[in-house]
């Protein structure tokens, strides 16, 4: 089976790239078969060059209606459509996409695993990871933020937020939460003025450049807690099954992808939020998100921080629901999809 797919150490696709590409040349060979990256709302192929006899798509996406403008023609195009999570396989179906499954991105565990707890040494730190945009609900962590620290002397913010795309930064100007002006700086620039202007501390934030992957844990281990109100996920969140496979627990709503892997066990659910419609450049409907209520974040994170011995146990328990996750597993299902669609036997 070839795999066309973007690869790299710092961004979600390049990183799937990599495994898949790995894990898939160990398996038996599947010739005439093709998994291809899926990278927008038409669910067409990154790269159509590398079409071959059999093709099947792997996507995530978050516009949930503007997707099913193109669900059936992409029906007859494909052999099959892998999903990054069962809530975008829900949408395909309702599209009428009947040939589909859902296969979760996985960790790597010989760098995501089971990591010590820091030293106390008198500071209790969340952390923030994912880029830099309306979607992944930074805002609603800088305005939870901003009354947890003020409340907590000894509260301190992590933030992995790096984006290199500006069009993506800029969304945050939809947000009604927070101040923001995106300008024409870089993004760390964008960041530190962002949180700056809306009353974070700056000697009290940890700033993340772009890091290889296999660096990130570093990072995580530092911190106490992850803190995860994403509007809208397409797949598992990449960024947080990481953290939680390194044994620290999430304050993550359990809405759209976050729904396969965020348990009463293993983290502390954010339930409570309002949907949230998303229109595109014309106006016209493109999406419904979930935003989640600062209140409700702002429960969750005192009783994280009350409630230290809590959080390990639940991110003991988060460390080895990830073990799940391997990239070995995720590469047998799609040659097993592969396999169905050149024999047409049952899955």
């Amino acid at each position: 089976m070839r795999v066309s797919m973007p690869t790299g150490r710092a961004h979600g696709w390049g990183i799937a790239g990599e495994y898949l590409s790995r894990e898939i040349a160990a398996l038996p060979p599947l010739e005439g078969v093709t998994l291809h990256c899926i990278s927008g709302c038409d669910l067409r192929p990154m790269d159509p060059g590398q079409r071959s006899r059999i093709n099947i798509g792997y996507c995530f996406f978050e516009n949930d209606i503007e997707v099913l403008r193109h669900t059936r023609r992409a029906a007859r195009e494909w052999d099959f459509i892998v999903a990054g999570s069962s809530w975008c396989e829900y949408q395909l179906r309702i599209g009428g996409v009947r040939q589909t499954a859902t296969v979760l991105q996985g960790i790597d565990p010989a760098n995501f695993h089971k990591l010590p707890f820091r030293a106390d040494d008198g500071r209790f730190i969340v952390f923030s990871g994912g880029k830099f945009e309306y979607r992944k609900g930074q805002d609603l962590v800088i305005a939870a933020m901003k009354v947890f620290m003020a409340r907590h002397k000894d509260a301190y913010l992590a933030c992995s937020w790096g984006n290199q795309w500006p069009f993506s930064v800029a969304t945050m100007a939809r947000s009604s939460h927070i101040t923001f002006h995106p300008g024409d700086d870089d993004c760390t620039t964008i960041l530190h003025r962002t949180l700056s202007e809306n009353g974070i501390p700056p000697d009290r934030v940890y700033l993340a450049p772009l890091v290889d992957n296999t660096l990130i844990r570093q990072i995580y281990q530092q911190t106490d807690i992850g803190l995860f109100p994403n509007r809208c996920e397409g797949g598992n969140n990449m960024v947080m099954c990481e953290y939680m496979a390194c044994g620290r627990t999430v304050i993550a709503n359990d809405s759209t992808g976050h729904g396969d892997v965020i348990t009463e066990q293993n983290a502390l659910p954010l339930t409570s939020y309002e949907p949230l419609l998303i229109t595109n450049g014309s106006g016209a409907p493109s999406a419904v998100w979930y935003e989640n209520s600062v209140e409700e974040i702002l429960f969750r994170l005192e009783s994280a921080y009350q409630n230290r011995s809590f959080c390990h146990e639940k991110g003991a328990i988060a460390a080895e629901d990830m073990k799940q996750l391997a990239w070995n597993k995720a590469a047998r299902q799609f040659h097993a999809i592969g396999t169905h669609c050149l024999t047409r036997k049952p899955l």
